[in-house]
């Protein structure tokens, strides 16, 4: 069973402890990701923007992420479901020439 880590992370100047079987790496890895959209989204809306609408913004652009590699996941699994399809009958189609190959030189 994996051991569940507890790491101090610093989260938009806050520091937070969190837990997860995950690697201490990897859980300081999504604070530093988080890090980067409130970064990106306060140059980009400067200091206007109160603490609940910012908050809403770096959500809204973590949740389009998200959903745009889930749609490009789904998309590459259909194409390799598709190529795999192929790879299949061609599969298929090399053992039936063999055959025949093979049937034609024992004749």
């Amino acid at each position: 069973m994996k051991q569940k880590n507890n790491v101090e992370v610093l989260i938009g100047g806050n520091t937070y402890t969190i837990s997860g079987y995950e690697s201490a790496d990897y859980l300081q890895r999504i604070a530093t990701y988080i890090n980067t959209k409130i970064d990106e989204v306060c140059s980009c809306s400067g200091r206007l923007m109160n603490q609940t609408s910012r908050n809403a913004l770096i959500q809204l652009t973590i949740a389009d992420e998200l959903f745009k590699q889930k749609e490009l996941y789904e998309e590459l699994l259909k194409e390799k479901e598709e190529t795999d399809k192929i790879l299949f009958e061609l599969k298929h189609e090399l053992a039936a020439t063999k055959a025949r190959l093979d049937a034609k030189k024992g004749k």
